[in-house]
């Protein structure tokens, strides 16, 4: 009698599954790869269906939670959790490319402390509050065609500010608005002007009763009657700096008209250059209510500070500055108090 012996299908069936998650695997990384396009100044890659910024963050930096800084390389990208397949995205060699790990040297003297940096794309955009309006140079006063939008590769006409220095061919500016005389929350105390940067002109020809220029960077809506200053190129590479020691402010208001202020959003605060506040430095944000502790008298008390974020300075003006809220742990209003970084301990 003949015995007919079969293979074991269990062995079979996972032999199977292990060649096809090599292949879906190696597939992946080839995807990933193809998609990838490399030029002298970074990584650019295509997005595809399905992709969101979380997802490639972790792919390209081992950690889904540096998905902010890579939004904020790409400021085309409104809205961070609406990207679509064909887009593509700017990925800094320096930040995603690590060199291969060397072995650390043995020292007898410790090592030079390492600058570190704060990054933040839209520097060239943040506006401030300055207790004077800026003198302007120019006003937008048309725009070619009378066009409803201006926005990149418009042509603008311009009216040269009577007495100020000339604007000349090939010059940039940055496009400009005031908003008026700015109030604290809860007094009237006059911060200054707020200045509401809009774009970047560049000056075309210069004729004897105008100028013509084309917008080549529109950071949001510029308006006819916008004004132009100097344009003055800022490093996205912000040094960070400790913090001055007893400072206690308060925010002012928030860059734009938004209800909700949270991380991310640009906001003034009440210290300067003045109180010892720089670029790099960061400070803690508290909420700090009042209440009647005896309800049978009309004196409200302050209650204790509570820590609710954390903001980061991108520019100072003398008396005011602008800042970037880093963390939030529930929403940030005009009036929170600021102060020297608050250092949790474990």
């Amino acid at each position: 009698m003949v015995v007919k012996k079969f293979p074991n299908r269990f062995f079979l069936f996972s032999f199977f599954i292990i060649v096809c998650m090599f292949f879906l695997t190696f597939n992946a990384a080839a995807s990933i790869e193809d998609h990838i396009t490399r030029t002298e100044s970074g990584f650019y890659y295509t997005i595809q269906k399905g992709d969101t910024l979380w997802d490639l963050s972790e792919k390209f930096s081992d950690s889904p939670w540096a998905w902010p800084e890579m939004w904020q390389y790409n400021p085309h990208i409104k809205n961070p959790h609406l990207i679509y397949p064909g887009q593509k995205i700017l990925i800094y060699k320096k930040e995603w490319e690590g060199e291969e790990k060397q072995p650390v040297p043995v020292m007898d003297t410790p090592p030079k402390k390492v600058q570190t940096y704060q990054s933040f794309a839209n520097i060239n955009r943040i506006g401030f509050i300055r207790e004077k309006a800026v003198a302007h140079l120019g006003t937008i006063f048309k725009v070619q065609g009378d066009a409803v939008l201006i926005d990149n590769a418009s042509l603008v006409y311009i009216y040269p500010e009577p007495g100020a220095p000339p604007l000349s061919v090939g010059s940039k500016y940055t496009t400009f608005r005031t908003i008026d005389p700015v109030s604290g929350p809860e007094t009237d105390k006059d911060y200054g002007v707020q200045h509401f940067l809009t774009g970047v002109v560049e000056i075309t020809a210069v004729e004897p009763e105008f100028a013509m220029g084309k917008v080549i960077y529109s950071f949001r809506d510029i308006l006819i009657n916008d004004h132009l200053m100097p344009y003055e190129q800022t490093s996205v590479n912000i040094p960070i700096k400790e913090s001055k020691q007893g400072v206690v402010g308060q925010i002012i208001k928030p860059e734009e008209d938004e209800n909700m202020i949270g991380q991310y959003s640009i906001v003034f605060i009440d210290k300067g250059e003045i109180d010892g506040i720089e670029p790099g430095q960061s400070y803690s944000i508290f909420l700090h209510e009042t209440a009647r502790p005896n309800p049978e008298k009309l004196t409200k008390v302050y209650l204790t500070p509570f820590h609710i974020g954390e903001l980061i300075v991108l520019h100072t003006e003398k008396t005011t500055s602008t800042a970037l809220i880093t963390k939030s742990a529930q929403q940030i209003e005009p009036g929170n108090l600021v102060r020297t970084l608050k250092i949790d301990k474990p």
